[in-house]
């Protein structure tokens, strides 16, 4: 199942691909974790800000046709600090709230946060972002942990593509 350009979806203890050029993805996802390893063509202080400065954030945050209104967006990255963002279809109809809390910050290594449960997800995750230099480039990889026996990933795969290829174009400046 191919969900964004360049990008390879397996299942758990499949071997892992690991993407070699900017702009490619590689998604594991079974049981209750989802992996998502991708490069982009940036330095990776630049990408980790993309991820925690607000106004960046509200540039790219959120899957094709949602919107995160820069009003929605607060993060204090610290650890215990907010990360918060609402997602607004781009026909002013549905939002769906996101918030977490910082756990850990390394800048511009990574950084981890927890949420919920909550409206949208009626279970807690964790969530861990890292990012590694990689000959003038960054390799981002996400790992997100539902804490519930299974979660059918295929929204969150869809989602985590379209989103990461609108903070690419972001970067691309």
């Amino acid at each position: 199942m191919s969900t964004e350009p360049n990008s390879t979806v397996t299942n758990a203890g499949e071997a892992q691909a690991v993407p070699a050029r900017p702009g490619e993805s590689a998604v594991v996802g079974g049981g209750s974790t989802l992996t998502i390893t991708r490069i982009f063509d940036a330095p990776r202080d630049l990408v980790f800000r993309a991820w925690t400065d607000p106004d960046q954030l509200a540039q790219w945050w959120g899957p094709e046709h949602l919107h995160a209104p820069r009003e929605s967006v607060t993060v204090e990255p610290r650890v215990g600090g907010v990360w918060a963002a609402t997602m607004v279809m781009d026909d002013g109809g549905q939002e769906f709230p996101t918030s977490a809390a910082f756990t850990q910050i390394d800048p511009p290594n990574g950084f981890a946060l927890h949420d919920g449960p909550n409206e949208i997800f009626p279970f807690a995750s964790d969530l861990s972002v890292s990012f590694e230099e990689l000959d003038g480039g960054t390799r981002m990889t996400i790992v997100q942990s539902f804490h519930t026996e299974s979660f059918d990933f295929g929204d969150s795969i869809l989602g985590w593509g379209t989103s990461l290829e609108k903070l690419r174009r972001v970067l691309a400046g």
